[in-house]
């Protein structure tokens, strides 16, 4: 099971800060150890526009990570520069060259 999540910032000038933000939320999860959870992010050529690709194995453990205090302290810290809520669409995978 897998989320892919876009996240549109307002203004170009918190690409810092959301980039600061997300390195911040990967090392949180890792630190906190959901166990299943895989997390990356992505910036874009447009610096308003960022993605994050969440790998769990069941839907407790993707609440598990939304519910994290460090998914908490990334959305208290840039939930209010998006310019709408992020937007999730669940995506399967079907070829990968990883494990």
């Amino acid at each position: 099971m897998s989320l892919l999540v876009r996240y549109t910032l307002a203004s170009a000038e918190d690409h810092t800060r959301q980039v600061d933000a997300m390195r911040a939320l990967v090392a949180g999860l890792t630190f906190e150890g959901v166990a299943g959870l895989h997390y990356s992010c992505f910036k874009t050529d447009e610096p308003t526009q960022f993605i994050g690709v969440l790998e769990f194995p069941d839907d407790a453990t993707k609440q598990a990570s939304l519910d994290s205090p460090s998914f908490a302290a990334y959305r208290a810290t840039v939930g209010p520069t998006f310019a709408t809520p992020p937007q999730m669409t669940q995506i399967t995978a079907i070829a990968s060259t990883g494990g």
